[in-house]
């Protein structure tokens, strides 16, 4: 897994979608069923600047309308 150092121009993705995970009022649970993750990788997404995958990026960005 790509961490945010390592992927120029990813750096607020993780935050971008927490932002707008709880500005749509979902739980990280609810989000990551949507998406079709473990809520833990959400978590490593939000929090620890993991990159995802391009297909789980391409979800956060349709559910979250990033």
């Amino acid at each position: 897994m790509a961490k945010v150092e390592d992927c120029p121009g990813f750096e607020t993705f993780g935050a971008d979608a927490k932002a707008a995970r709880e500005a749509k009022r979902l739980a990280r649970k609810t989000l990551a069923e949507m998406v079709g993750i473990e809520w833990r990788y959400l978590a490593n997404i939000e929090n620890q600047g993991a990159i995802p995958s391009l297909p789980v990026m391409i979800q956060l960005i349709k559910v979250c309308g990033l």
